[in-house]
């Protein structure tokens, strides 16, 4: 997509089968760190960095502050040194020196966010396997269908939540790796069980609840020779040129997402689902419209259902 940046977000994204779509929709998808993905996925990833492998206890004894604190005080330390430095040799007739910046508190940050980052993709993995578990248990435990259903209500329950400050960590994380300085426009494809509710606690309270978004149904595949199936479909440049259309009505706002949604969705019924061989998969796609005020990032995709169940935190 010449005009649009598509980005997995976020930065290290666990397999999910639901993933061998994607480069049938996205072959220009960008990703960050993946892995244990198949080596016939047809993205180019890039490997875990060091920083992300280090112990996690390395930076456990810092507090909420203390980075900047010690920010300013080797700051200060430089400014003085500096000073005595630029004087010593001014008196023995020599040029300043240049020294290099050594942003040694910067570097430990981003050690630290890298960190956290692999460890809520760890935690992510290993959630993956427990909703796997949850649906076969609930394949295998249903009754037979000639025997009575029994009635329960509704059982209220606990949700998982995001912690905003960690929410607004990865993004910042994320946006420094992957968008960068880039001026072209940008649109994160929200990947993970959390990703929905991270960009629902940037969107704050109570905004979050009122984003306007349109779902459309995709046809899919879940397995490796079934996307082969599909790998070079004749209605791809056509759907990216859907995409771009819709994207850039989606960053206008709400009335013409709408409008541009029901184009969207004529050419998936028209175009896409009669040429679709292979079998019945079908997974969901949001698009979600630009929030006003909302500059540090436009429109949103978000693919699959796989978060619904994940709220932001207060």
């Amino acid at each position: 997509m010449p005009g649009w940046r598509l980005i997995a977000f976020p930065l290290i994204i666990p397999w999910r089968e639901e993933f061998w779509t994607l480069p049938v929709y996205f072959p220009q998808l960008e990703v960050g760190v993946a892995p244990n993905w198949p080596a016939a996925m047809p993205y180019e990833t890039r490997p875990l960095p060091q920083e992300a492998q280090r112990p996690l206890k390395e930076l456990a004894h810092y507090r909420p502050g203390e980075l900047t604190q010690q920010k300013a005080f080797e700051d200060f330390l430089a400014a003085q040194e500096e000073g005595v430095g630029d004087i010593l040799r001014e008196l023995k007739g020599l040029p300043p020196e240049e020294k290099p910046a050594a942003p040694r508190v910067e570097a430990q940050a981003l050690t630290l966010a890298w960190q956290l980052e692999k460890l809520q993709a760890d935690e992510e993995a290993q959630m993956t396997l427990v909703d796997r578990g949850h649906a076969w248990l609930a394949e295998i435990l249903a009754p037979e269908p000639w025997e009575p259903q029994p009635q329960f209500g509704t059982v209220p329950g606990l949700k998982e939540m995001v912690d905003p400050g960690l929410a607004r960590l990865r993004f910042a994380l994320w946006q420094r790796e992957m968008v960068g300085e880039s001026t072209r426009s940008w649109a994160p494809l929200l990947l993970s069980r959390t990703s929905r509710a991270i960009f629902g606690v940037l969107q704050g309270w109570p905004d979050w609840t009122q984003v306007a978004r349109e779902t459309f149904i995709l046809p899919g595949v879940r397995t490796e020779e079934d996307w082969r199936r599909q790998a070079e479909p004749p209605w791809r440049d056509d759907f990216a040129g859907e995409l771009e259309e819709l994207l850039a009505a989606a960053a206008e706002g709400e009335e013409t997402l709408a409008e541009q949604a029901g184009i969207f969705r004529e050419f998936i019924e028209e175009e896409v689902t009669p040429a679709w061989t292979g079998p019945q998969v079908s997974w969901e796609l949001e698009v979600w419209a630009q929030s006003p005020g909302q500059e540090e990032f436009g429109p949103v995709l978000c693919w699959g259902g796989v978060n619904a169940d994940i709220l932001p935190g207060a």
